[in-house]
């Protein structure tokens, strides 16, 4: 019986979705995913042999003062982390992620120094004395060198019309390329507060709200603050001769939307990103209110295809509205709540990938929506297999695989769509985004499928075995 039924609900998906599709507008859905997922591929064709640390799961991280000097001319960062922490079980030493192209010079605490070894991944601090569990401390680290990915994406530098420019992507294991840090999807920092000495004529742009950019000699020191919950791949700083400009007011909340841009590019940019406010009214009124209103919402122009959606400030180098749209939209699903593991990467892709097709359905109506979903069901059944919960996680490209976890991961959304209803389908995702154990912090598909099994008293087991796993 479940078998005819789950035919007739394909069946319904795909005449639902059919009618006649312009090669333009194919090309129009299909180009810009594309760029996306070619953006969001930060080490295309490599295997990274990572895996979560254990020697970091014994304490809780509470907040970086994160000290950085750059110069966009040079592939080289140096600088001092400063972490405050709280032991899990009691402590003699603390661990952080770490490439070995990077050279530890010192760790202090509290002005003494540390003891400390560096393996190929990991910084090895001895402690001065048992930090026993639930006491709160902090250390100091600082570093130096060429970060390790620079050229794959993690840490970059390029030119726009001449003009050097620096930008870091930390997504999916980047982050410990060019900052001690701990790489996990367990833990995020409470706050950060990101200090970046660069060279006066420039400008750079990071997480939160500007706090001040203070001129020293020949450099300026730019702060910026962030109050949210973050993991360490979604902090990112970028540097050049930026020209900064706001778009208009966004009616669902009392916050800026900041916009960093090329110089020589501001007129095409402005009119780009113009449609910001109303997309963010949007998903603002089909979920909730946009999670970072205290702070800020901005782009950041830099040298990839597509965009990356660090926290309160995508780093983008596309333009069109549904790269817009879809990168803010992993400020609810892929920020507020981030996936517990790149297994369920969907959780930000898929979601991503779908509130940019509700912006089709909204802005441009049905027609449009339906081009949209014959494309990606097209694109999906072009090959017979796959799951979209990602089996080896050490592949990038498996992770960021366009018709699996974009793709597949958003019609699969749709499907639920359609057999819960839109009222049993938006509530449970609601009630997902407002869940106080998930909201500024991690969640597995159990966690999506347990609000929408409660929005709608369906049993979701046998559909998720069937379509995601």
């Amino acid at each position: 019986m479940y078998i005819l039924k789950k035919f007739f609900l394909l069946l319904s998906l795909i005449l639902f979705s059919f009618s006649s599709y312009g090669q333009i507008e194919k090309e129009r859905y299909d180009v810009h995913l594309n760029d996306i997922v070619k953006g969001e591929k930060r080490a295309a064709s490599r295997k990274i042999a990572f895996k979560a640390n254990p020697n970091t799961s014994v304490y809780d991280l509470k907040y970086h003062r994160l000290e950085w000097t750059v110069d966009p001319l040079k592939d080289f960062i140096s600088g001092t982390v400063t972490s405050y922490f709280s032991a899990r079980t009691d402590l003699n030493t603390i661990h952080f992620d770490l490439s070995d192209n990077l050279t530890v010079s010192k760790v202090t605490q509290r002005g003494a120094s540390l003891n400390f070894s560096q393996t190929k991944d990991e910084l090895i601090i001895n402690l001065p004395a048992t930090q026993n569990a639930g006491t709160l401390d902090s250390l100091s680290i600082t570093y130096s060198g060429n970060p390790v990915s620079s050229g794959f994406g993690s840490f970059e530098t390029s030119f726009h019309d001449g003009v050097p420019v620096l930008w870091t992507l930390s997504e999916p294991y980047g982050a410990m390329g060019w900052w001690p840090c701990k790489q996990d999807l367990t833990d995020k920092i409470d706050s950060i507060d990101v200090f970046v000495r660069h060279p006066k004529i420039y400008k750079a742009a990071s997480n939160g709200l500007l706090q001040s950019e203070k001129i020293s000699g020949d450099d300026k020191i730019t702060h910026w603050k962030h109050r949210y919950p973050i993991p360490a791949y979604l902090i990112a700083i970028a540097v050049t001769n930026y020209t900064v400009y706001k778009d208009p007011p966004v009616t669902t909340g009392n916050f800026d939307v900041i916009n960093y841009v090329y110089p020589e590019q501001l007129s095409s940019k402005k009119t780009a990103t113009a449609v910001t406010p109303s997309l963010i009214d949007f998903y603002a009124n089909l979920f909730e209110p946009y999670p970072y209103a205290t702070e800020k919402y901005g782009h950041a122009e830099f040298g990839w295809g597509g965009g990356m959606e660090h926290t309160t400030m995508t780093f983008m180098g596309g333009w069109t509205r549904g790269l817009i749209a879809h990168e803010l939209a992993h400020q609810w699903f892929g920020n507020k709540i981030t996936c517990g593991s790149w297994q369920d990467i969907w959780l930000n892709e898929g979601f991503a990938t779908y509130l940019d097709a509700l912006t089709i359905e909204h802005f441009d109506g049905e027609t449009a929506f339906k081009n949209w979903r014959s494309s990606t069901i097209k694109n999906i059944t072009n090959y017979t297999d796959g799951s979209t919960f990602v089996n080896d996680t050490t592949d990038v490209n498996r992770i960021f695989d366009g018709r699996l976890s974009y793709r597949k991961g958003a019609m699969i959304l749709h499907m639920l769509r359609y057999k819960l209803g839109d009222d049993d389908f938006f509530a449970g995702l609601r009630s997902y985004l407002a869940d106080p154990e998930l909201a500024y912090s991690y969640a597995r598909t159990s966690d999506l499928q347990k609000h929408l099994e409660k929005a709608s008293g369906l049993q979701l087991g046998e559909f998720f075995s069937d379509w995601l796993y």
